[in-house]
């Protein structure tokens, strides 16, 4: 019953693959340059690491989920330079909607998940087990981490079939992170992993539960 719930979430919280939202065009006419958001549905401020911004088209704020997508900041306006290797990468955050038993989501449950074909197709974009594999740690903040190879095609042109993610129970929440690179500019893997690292603490230190 529990890996069923999970499976439930997890299909609204995943990024990047078939279960997921059609991402936007960066951009999209929307004002660019903040470096964070406020969910009001979730009551969740997701703030950009460093050189990153919000861009401002992708933001989905629902009761069902929210969603936000960050990219370079210079980039997102539109400026013709060369992107530092560090920020060549799509990052992303989506919160859930709150769990009924929170404290049995944990990430050695998560960890459990993803070893089976379900959990593995669930990760894939084209929900296909076989197109995935991954590497997967926990870290000290109770967050689970996973590397992952998806051979199957990407939705968004230029993006790594190698891409990052992190989960992580945050006010009762599971918030889902991405850290996608663009090939020939792909960030290094121990860059992705930092910046997934930023992110869940950013999110754990702004969102602290009242």
């Amino acid at each position: 019953m529990l890996m069923k719930k999970i499976a439930l979430v997890l299909c609204v919280c995943t990024a990047f693959n078939g279960c997921q939202m059609t991402l936007p065009e960066l951009g999209g006419g929307a004002p660019q340059g903040q470096t964070s958001v406020r969910l009001v549905s979730s009551n969740f401020t997701v703030s950009a690491p460093d050189g990153f911004c919000v861009d401002g088209a992708s933001v989905q704020d629902t009761l069902e989920t929210g969603f936000v997508l960050m990219a370079d900041c210079a980039a997102l306006r539109g400026r013709k330079h060369k992107v530092d290797q560090a920020r060549s990468v799509l990052l992303t955050t989506t919160v859930a909607t709150p769990l009924e038993s929170p404290d049995s989501v944990t990430p050695q449950a998560l960890k459990q998940f993803f070893d089976t074909e379900q959990g593995r197709a669930i990760l894939s974009r084209n929900g296909d087990a076989a197109t995935i594999s991954a590497n997967m740690e926990i870290v000290a903040d109770q967050t689970l981490i996973l590397h992952i190879h998806d051979s199957s095609p990407v939705h968004i042109d230029g993006l790594s079939q190698d891409d990052w993610r992190a989960f992580s129970v945050i006010n009762d929440r599971l918030v889902t992170l991405s850290a996608a690179p663009f090939v020939g500019g792909a960030a290094s893997d121990s860059n992705a992993k930092t910046l997934m690292i930023q992110l869940v603490r950013l999110l754990q230190d702004e969102n602290v539960a009242q």
